[in-house]
């Protein structure tokens, strides 16, 4: 994913965090969203350093994000996307690509 499809994170989190136009949540995942003026979707993912100690398993986590999002990107609506980690995520979970392809069912076009 080049720097084109990622929200620069200080002034592009704030914003989408303070007022999203949409958010679906599941057990795992929250994904919030925001109108851009950009022609493309563009994506951010928060994951605390308290709830996921190892910046092992971070990076992975984001790696499967980043990928089911390179995977639906030309059948999302041209917006800001902020995917935000739960605490409880189970990381050896093979749902975790499941709830991600429901979430972003919700966002279609």
């Amino acid at each position: 994913m080049g720097l084109k499809r990622s929200i620069p994170s200080k002034e592009g989190f704030s914003e989408i965090f303070s007022s999203p136009d949409k958010k679906y949540s599941t057990d795992n995942f929250l994904i919030l969203s925001k109108e851009n003026s950009l022609e493309h979707s563009r994506l951010g993912v928060a994951i605390r350093k308290k709830d996921i100690r190892l910046a092992v398993t971070r990076n992975k986590i984001k790696r499967k994000i980043k990928g089911s999002f390179s995977s639906k990107v030309l059948e999302l609506q041209k917006k800001d996307y902020v995917v935000f980690v739960k605490k409880k995520l189970p990381i050896k979970d093979k749902g975790i690509s499941k709830d991600l392809d429901y979430l972003w069912s919700k966002f279609k076009q």
